[in-house]
């Protein structure tokens, strides 16, 4: 199985102050192997990268919430993600991973541990096959627990697949800028406005995440465009580290440390009324947090 690059374990003090009950809105929990199924298909194993370490990285960047997404290689068994959600239920929430087998019962038990969403792979790289109906179904199940549906694919997946994901009614996130950094799918500026033709609609969202995968710290190149996408959805997006940062082949971008990624997000947004939106408002009202303070 090919070895991928270690997250940076010696988180620095951020040098910035994120307002109070900020929300890291996408990471992931690892458990030793022998805790949770893990699947066949799984691209790596798991790292070390426990709900601990997640508190002492979030406690050097001043985060008190985050959003706990179901890691790929657990496939449907969400034994990992619901013993760390269960820690703090005041503080975590969960975005799970089902398809056509998850049983109401299942998902009763994720909504009542604090999942609020799901999410659905359509990268191509993941190798999973696209059936257009059984996704459809599968959306309009979680969105009758009022979670929203999270789009892991890149521009041209959703521009190949837009009229299927046209008939999504409910709240849907497109997940990690929906690549749009990665220069291997060869996006175009006017890419963007292709991502803005569905956060202009009241119900879609986007997270603003993962582009340090292909640009190196201090993200000069990411600022302007990351800082436009916020303002043309300030209601309606949401950032996140993506920590601990899997998938980084030894040739890719140096991996973050991960206050870098909250100092990217004050330059990005320098008006610190829409940073606490992006912060603090936007993610208690998407995944249904306590109101802060």
């Amino acid at each position: 199985m090919t070895q991928y690059l270690d997250w940076v374990r010696n988180t620095r003090q951020a040098t910035v102050s994120a307002p109070p009950s900020s929300c890291d809105c996408a990471v992931h929990i690892y458990r030793p192997k022998g805790v949770g199924t893990l699947s066949p298909q799984r691209r790596y194993d798991p790292p070390q990268a426990s709900i601990e370490e997640l508190e002492a990285v979030h406690a050097a960047m001043g985060i008190e919430r985050a959003v706990i997404v179901q890691a790929s290689i657990y496939g449907n068994d969400h034994t990992v993600m619901l013993e760390a959600l269960r820690r703090a239920p005041e503080r975590y929430r969960g975005i799970a991973v089902i398809d056509e087998g998850t049983s109401d019962a299942q998902l009763r038990e994720l909504h009542e541990a604090g999942v609020r969403g799901a999410r659905f792979n359509l990268l191509a790289r993941f190798g999973t096959a696209f059936d257009p109906k059984a996704f459809l179904r599968s959306v309009e199940r979680v969105q009758a627990m009022g979670w929203s549906a999270s789009l892991h694919a890149t521009v041209p997946e959703l521009k190949e697949k837009r009229a299927v994901i046209d008939q999504i009614r409910g709240t849907v996130i497109l997940d990690h800028v929906a690549y749009f950094f990665d220069p291997a799918d060869g996006n175009q500026p006017q890419d963007l406005d292709f991502l803005r033709s569905f956060t202009d609609r009241g119900h879609w969202w986007i997270k603003i995440s993962r582009m340090d995968r292909y640009v190196r710290a201090p993200y000069d190149a990411v600022v302007g465009t990351l800082g436009r996408l916020v303002q043309a959805a300030p209601d309606r997006t949401v950032w996140a580290t993506d920590w601990p940062h899997v998938l980084y082949p030894a040739d890719a971008a140096v991996v973050p440390n991960d206050a870098d990624l909250i100092e990217l997000v004050f330059r990005c947004v320098p008006d610190a009324a829409l940073r606490e939106k992006l912060l603090v408002h936007n993610p208690a009202r998407l995944f249904d947090f306590p109101a802060a303070g």
